[in-house]
């Protein structure tokens, strides 16, 4: 049986009923840093049952949906717009957000690059206008309103980047399970790797690495989630040391601790993202044409082998070159595929069946 990360919590925090959390958080620490680690990657022998959502939104780029999952919003790259639809009749779809025109001096509007949700009716974007960042906030009407504006309720710089080219980087915006604060990751140099702000009401805090991850420049997240337990979960690029996969650390909310820190084994993460009121980790990752980390929707679990530390990862889903997840629920992952012409399915992830477990294959991560 797989375990999941909220066992990882429970199983180095037995210690707690003794020494209390903090203590239970060191010891799983402390273990992490002295045990060696095993990776295995299960390739899905049958695919997840899936149904397309949008297919004629082909510069869709990032999703985002409230704790409900009864709406899901689509960031359009090209237009600069939200589209939102209900995952579950998707013909019903409306303009959420359109798109910001050139004021009258011809200035081009920020360019939005992340998208996240403070509630059913509250938009949260990063946003990109030459070497400047910013947040903005949009409080939105009711669908198919005409007093529906594109003027945001709240703008925060976030700063300047040292270059103004337009490369997107791995920039991703999370809003905590407990609404309280939201995190932005991935930010240019010499902006920090992460930052973080609180939330009061519909509007957001001034931004602070403070009460961040204290992680190097050259391991700045390349996809970030935060935790039921409202905890950072960030995915490292991998290093010179190790080039097998992403690395997965996690760190208690102050970002003071790190309590876990594995390889995954997986190459190529774009996403990952926890669904509400569970504790599975999802992702979309892989390479086309691999055949031990193909392209898809992987679950990414935590377990123990041999009396090691482990992260065992399962593609359910073989897909298209994935570029973004949102979990609307423990059945109902949406997911953007395709390269220069996206579409969004929708995918019901399945039980793990005994053909999967056998096609498991273990790779050793141990540095000999």
């Amino acid at each position: 049986m797989l375990c999941n990360t909220k066992e990882w919590q429970l199983f180095f925090s037995g210690m707690r009923s003794r020494f209390g959390r903090v203590y239970g958080r060191m010891f799983a620490s402390v273990v992490g840093a002295v045990l060696c680690m095993v990776v295995s990657l299960a390739t899905a022998a049958d695919t997840a049952p899936r149904i397309t959502l949008v297919d004629d939104l082909p510069s869709a780029c990032r999703l985002a949906a409230p704790p409900t999952g009864q709406t899901l919003y689509i960031l359009d790259e090209a237009q600069g717009s939200v589209v939102a639809i209900d995952p579950f009749q998707p013909k019903r779809r409306w303009t959420a957000l359109a798109a910001s025109s050139p004021n009258e001096s011809g200035e081009v509007p920020p360019t939005p690059i992340a998208i996240g949700c403070i509630d059913s009716n509250t938009l949260v974007l990063v946003c990109r206008a030459g070497k400047a960042w910013s947040i903005r906030t949009h409080r939105l009407a009711a669908p198919g309103s005409a007093t529906q504006s594109n003027t945001p309720l709240q703008t925060l710089s976030l700063g300047e980047s040292r270059s103004d080219t337009t490369d997107a980087p791995a920039v991703d915006l999370v809003v905590s399970p407990s609404r309280e604060w939201l995190s932005v990751s991935g930010l240019p140099a010499p902006l920090p790797p992460v930052v973080r702000a609180p939330i009061a009401g519909l509007r957001v805090g001034p931004f602070s690495d403070r009460r961040c991850p204290k992680i190097p420049v050259s391991g700045r997240p390349i996809a970030t989630t935060i935790s039921p337990f409202d905890e950072w979960v960030l995915l490292i690029p991998p290093t010179v040391e190790n080039t097998s996969g992403a690395y997965i650390a996690f760190y208690s909310n102050p970002g003071s601790q790190r309590l876990l820190y594995l390889d995954t084994g997986l190459s190529n993460v774009r996403d990952v993202g926890y669904c509400r009121g569970a504790s599975t980790l999802w992702g979309v990752a892989g390479e086309q044409g691999s055949p031990t980390c193909p392209e898809g929707l992987w679950r990414i679990d935590a377990t123990m082998k041999q009396g090691r530390q482990a992260v065992q990862a399962e593609c359910v889903a073989r897909l298209a070159a994935p570029q973004s997840l949102v979990c609307l629920s423990e059945r109902a992952i949406a997911v953007i595929v395709g390269g220069e012409s996206r579409s969004v399915v929708l995918i019901n992830p399945t039980v793990q069946s005994p053909a999967q477990k056998a096609s498991s294959t273990e790779l050793n991560a141990d540095k000999k």
